[in-house]
């Protein structure tokens, strides 16, 4: 099994053949991006959940320092307009791969995530309620790059009828 640099796999047994898998598609689908001549930058969050307060609502991830500089000197230069949002369920979480595109300078930026929805049916609401979902890749001091995506339907399990 192929880890992240680092050892950033999560430590929460139940999360983790579900993050490995997510780990994989995202190293796979990078090189198939890079193989076609684009920059693919991935990244390896500390933490990821849901959040919904005053400062942020949406998706939260937290990037290693290099991570995070890396990723801020490509979003600084370049338009981020076009996402490609994988979401697999198993193991009672959710797991998304997101990937950021700037098609005109051929950048692509793969966030792996995963939160737990029985923990968040409030967030949840919220962001469906919005009707736009906010991913937020930061570090730990707060700074933050953030990317907002009209349709959270990639993003969210289906609604509880």
């Amino acid at each position: 099994m192929n880890e992240p640099a680092g050892g950033d796999v999560p430590t929460n047994v139940q999360a983790e053949d579900g993050w490995s898998a997510v780990i994989e598609d995202m190293e796979a689908t990078a090189t198939k991006y890079r193989e076609r001549g684009w920059t693919a930058l991935e990244l390896h969050p500390g933490d990821s959940v849901l959040v919904d307060s005053d400062r942020r609502t949406g998706l939260d991830v937290v990037l290693p320092g290099s991570e995070f500089e890396e990723l801020e000197s490509l979003v600084d230069d370049r338009q981020f307009r076009d996402v490609e949002g994988f979401r697999a369920e198993g193991n009672e979480l959710v797991y998304v791969l997101v990937v950021e595109i700037a098609p005109e300078s051929e950048t692509a930026v793969f966030v792996p995530a995963y939160y737990d929805p029985s923990q968040a049916a409030e967030k949840l609401e919220s962001i469906r309620e919005a009707g736009a979902v906010r991913l937020f890749c930061r570090r730990l001091n707060d700074d933050a790059v953030r990317f907002v995506h009209d349709d959270p339907t990639p993003f969210l399990p289906d609604p509880v009828e």
